[in-house]
C-alpha cells in the first residue's frame, strides 16, 4: 500500500515537469538595480536582477559583457548552462518562480550604457532585450572612456586650435554635448573666460537645453585637437628606452608619461619615488592619435600623460592608533636571515558565490593562503520528500579540492530551508586575485526521491 502511494506521488511530480521551454520564448520582465544608483567611473558596481520566471529553472548566475561607453550585455545562465557536450534537456516545473541574483560589475568608463539581457542554457540562447539604461559620470581614479562625455572637464594642450582663435594651451573647459548619440564625433566645448566662440549650426544629439556663458563655446574634433582629461591612478612606473617613461596603471593599460629631464633623473636616483615602484600619477591624459607627419621617440601606447605629478601609492594598511605612545626604549628589530623564502601571497579575504539567488560567502581559513570555507541557509521548493546532494565544478584554472555538505540533506515536501557548507583546499588564488571578476565554480544541488 505504501509503495502505491509513493508511485502516485511520483506521477504527480512528472506531470508537473516539462523537458521543454527552459529558455522562455519571451524574456520575462525583470528589474535591474545598480548600486550606487548614480555611479561614476570610479565606482565598482553591484547589480541586482530580480523578477518572476515562467518555470522552476530560474537563472543561477549571470555574466556581463561591456562595450565601453555604449552598452552592457547580460547573459542569464540557467541550470546546466556549462554542461557543454553533456547537455541534456532540462526538466522544469511549469510554475511561476520568483528569483533574484546579485553580482559585481567592474568600474565602467564614463558614458551612457544601454542594458540588454537574454537567457542562456546549454542548448540555446534567447534574444537580447533591452531592460534599462545606466548613465556613468566621470569620476576620480576610475577608468576613462575613449570618448568624451557631456559635463566632463578638459584642458587644451595646444595653442590656437582650428577655429579657436585666442585659445592657448592650458585653457580649461567643459564638454557641453556631442553631435552624435555615442559621442564618437565632434564635441561642443565651453572654454573658461573665452568670448570668441561662434556656435556652428550643428545640433546637440544627446542633450536638452543647456545654459553656458555667451560666445564661450565651439565645436571641436577630438581626433584633430589635443585635449587633456583628468587622470589619477595608481600603478607601476617603468624606465623605457630613449629616456621614455611608461606607466602601467590599475586600469590594465600602459601610458607614456611626458616627464621632464629633472623628473626622469629623480626617478632614476633610487629615492622613495623611483622606477619600478608603485606610485600614483596625476596629470592630463590625451589619446588623440599622432599626426601622420609627427615623429615620436616615445610611443603613445594607450595615451600620453601631460604635466604629471608622481607620488607614492603604498598598499593600504591599518590606521595608526592616535592614543598609542612610542616606546621610549624600543627593542632592536632582529635582522632577517639571508635570502629568506618568501611566504606565499594570500588570496582575497573572501569569495562570494551565488546559488540560485542565495549568496554564500567563503572566508579565507585562518593561517591559510589558499583554503576557504563558509555556510549559508538556502531555501528550496519541493513537492516531494527528497534526498539532496551537492556537486561542485570549479572553473578552468581555479582548481582546488571542493567539498559540500547539506544539513539536513533529507527535506520536503514544501518550501524548506537547509544549511549548505562549502570548503575548498589548495585553490589557485592567482586566478581570483583582487580586481578579478570570474566564475569561480558552479554549485549544483541534486534531488532524488527519499524512500
Amino acid at each position: 500500500m505504501e509503495r502505491r502511494r509513493i508511485a502516485a506521488a511520483g506521477l504527480v511530480l512528472l506531470a508537473a515537469l516539462s523537458a521543454h521551454g527552459a529558455v522562455p520564448a519571451t524574456l520575462p520582465e525583470m528589474v535591474a538595480q545598480f548600486t550606487p544608483v548614480s555611479p561614476t567611473s570610479a565606482d565598482t558596481l553591484a547589480l541586482t536582477l530580480s523578477g518572476t520566471w515562467p518555470n522552476s529553472c530560474v537563472p543561477q548566475t549571470f555574466r556581463v559583457m561591456v562595450v565601453s561607453g555604449d552598452s552592457l550585455w547580460i547573459d542569464l545562465l540557467l541550470p546546466g548552462w556549462d554542461l557543454g557536450s553533456d547537455c541534456e534537456p532540462l526538466m522544469c516545473l511549469q510554475v511561476l518562480s520568483d528569483w533574484e541574483l546579485t553580482g559585481p560589475v567592474p568600474a565602467l568608463p564614463a558614458g551612457s550604457y544601454d542594458v540588454f539581457a537574454r537567457a542562456v542554457d546549454c542548448e540555446e540562447a534567447g534574444q537580447y532585450v533591452q531592460i534599462g539604461v545606466l548613465p556613468v559620470a566621470p569620476g576620480v581614479d576610475g577608468p576613462l572612456s575613449e570618448r568624451f562625455a557631456p559635463g566632463e572637464r578638459i584642458v587644451l594642450l595646444e595653442d590656437d586650435p582650428f577655429g579657436g582663435f585666442g585659445l592657448k594651451a592650458g585653457q580649461a573647459g567643459t564638454v557641453i554635448c556631442c553631435d552624435s548619440e555615442d559621442c564618437s564625433g565632434n564635441i561642443l566645448v565651453s572654454w573658461d573666460l573665452w568670448t570668441n566662440g561662434k556656435l556652428e549650426p550643428v545640433p546637440c544629439a544627446n542633450a536638452g537645453e543647456t545654459l553656458y556663458p555667451a560666445n564661450s563655446a565651439i565645436w571641436m574634433d577630438p581626433e584633430q585637437v589635443r585635449f587633456g582629461r583628468h587622470f589619477n591612478q595608481c600603478g607601476t612606473i617603468r624606465k623605457g628606452l630613449q629616456g621614455c617613461v611608461h606607466f602601467e596603471a590599475n586600469d590594465g593599460k600602459t601610458y607614456n608619461v611626458i616627464a621632464s629631464d629633472d623628473m626622469y633623473l629623480a626617478l632614476d636616483g633610487g629615492g622613495a619615488v623611483a622606477f619600478d615602484g608603485r606610485v600614483r600619477v596625476r596629470g592630463l591624459l590625451n589619446t588623440t592619435p599622432p599626426r601622420p607627419d609627427e615623429l615620436r621617440l616615445c610611443l603613445q601606447q594607450d595615451g600620453d600623460i601631460f604635466h604629471p605629478t608622481i607620488s607614492l601609492c603604498p598598499q593600504a594598511g591599518p590606521a595608526p592608533d592616535p592614543n598609542s605612545k612610542p616606546d621610549p626604549d624600543p627593542e632592536p628589530e632582529p635582522k632577517p636571515d639571508p635570502d629568506p623564502d618568501p611566504d606565499p601571497t594570500p588570496g582575497p579575504d573572501s569569495i562570494m558565490i551565488n546559488i540560485g539567488g542565495n549568496p554564500l560567502m567563503l572566508q579565507l581559513i585562518s593561517g591559510s593562503t589558499a583554503s576557504y570555507a563558509g555556510c549559508a541557509d538556502i531555501t528550496v521548493q519541493l513537492n516531494f520528500q527528497a534526498q539532496l546532494s551537492v556537486e561542485i565544478t570549479p572553473a578552468d584554472g581555479v582548481g582546488g579540492t571542493w567539498t559540500g555538505t547539506l544539513n539536513p540533506d533529507i527535506i520536503g515536501p514544501g518550501e524548506v530551508t537547509t544549511e549548505l557548507c562549502i570548503e575548498v583546499v589548495d585553490l589557485n588564488v592567482g586566478a581570483i586575485g583582487p580586481g578579478k571578476d570570474i566564475q569561480v565554480a558552479t554549485v549544483t544541488l541534486m534531488a532524488a526521491p527519499a524512500f
